[in-house]
């Protein structure tokens, strides 16, 4: 049983959200210098642990 072509109506069109802004970007050598700076740190910590 097909549905008559009359209830067949175009979807409105709906605007496209608005983009949302998660913040400043990092760039990739700041995420890389953070990155050896917290595992310079577990480094650290675990070498000396017996200390």
């Amino acid at each position: 049983m097909d549905k008559p072509e009359e209830d067949k109506k175009p979807k409105p069109e709906m605007p496209p959200s608005p983009k949302r802004d998660s913040g400043p970007e990092i760039s990739q050598t700041r995420k890389v210098l953070i990155g050896l700076f917290i595992l310079g740190f577990w480094i650290f910590f675990y070498w000396f642990r017996e200390s």
